[in-house]
């Protein structure tokens, strides 16, 4: 049987996490039936909204933080690794462009020295242009990495915000919960006041009622003697009239038997 306990804000705290990490958003019943499963223990539900409302809160500020600083850490340094390719490739191509017009420049000056000298110098521009193609299509594949890497971090971020505004939606179907459970508590509690008056004024007037009913029985009871003395008094003097009556008639009687 569970037992009734005091359980601690930051308790509450922590099993909000707890549940959460379990891809399962706390709310008073879900609060509740972890702390019963767990070891048994129960409190109020206006206990458990107070500190389930301070740990939204407290989640909604972590969120802001997480994403602010992931915008803080990822995006410098994805501006710094473009500038520094961006860099690379522009000194990396002014290289190429000098090798270029100085093959260019003994090949101008090989003119006169012959056929091969010539085929040499084009076949070194050749080789050179080569490894510029090949070092461009690097820099190339390097400035694709890059962007599907920023596209990643876009996504990530996107997620991140879905995800928020999924909390934020359940936080705030939460929140109107918690006002309707406020709302009906206070309606109870204006329902118990009301009963606990009329149950006042019931015994006051059960009260009174009683008072009444012992002060008509003892009217009843005064108002009854003074009947049964009335009556015996009226006994009383028609047994004194009946002995005057027969005095009477005995007298006339014996008058009657002397003549």
């Amino acid at each position: 049987m569970a037992r009734k306990a005091n359980i601690l804000n930051e308790e509450i705290h922590q099993a909000c996490w707890e549940l959460l990490e379990k891809n399962s958003f706390p709310n008073i019943p879900r609060v509740a039936d972890f702390f019963l499963t767990k070891d048994g223990r129960r409190c109020s539900n206006t206990t458990l909204m107070k500190a389930i409302a301070e740990w939204e809160d407290m989640y909604k500020e972590q969120q802001e933080h997480e994403l602010k600083d992931l915008d803080e850490v990822l995006l410098p340094a994805f501006k710094s690794f473009s500038r520094n390719v961006t860099k690379s490739f522009g000194l990396l191509l002014d290289e190429k462009v000098a090798d270029l017009e100085k093959h260019q420049t003994q090949k101008q000056n090989a003119t006169e020295g012959g056929y091969l000298s010539l085929s040499s110098a084009l076949v070194e521009l050749q080789q050179a242009y080569e490894e510029i193609e090949e070092q461009h299509a690097s820099a190339e594949r390097k400035n694709l990495e890059l962007e599907q890497q920023a596209l990643l971090l876009e996504q990530r971020n996107q997620t991140l915000l879905a995800q928020n505004q999924v909390l934020t939606k359940q936080l705030e179907q939460e929140r109107e919960g918690s006002i309707e459970l406020r709302l009906n508590l206070s309606q109870r509690e204006v329902d118990l006041a009301k009963l606990d008056n009329k149950l006042t004024q019931t015994r006051e007037e059960k009260r009174q009622a009683s008072n009444e009913i012992t002060r008509l029985k003892e009217q009843s009871n005064k108002q009854n003697e003074r009947n049964w003395a009335k009556i015996t008094d009226t006994l009383k003097s028609l047994s004194s009239s009946v002995q005057v009556l027969q005095s009477q008639a005995e007298e006339h009687k014996d008058r009657g038997k002397e003549k």
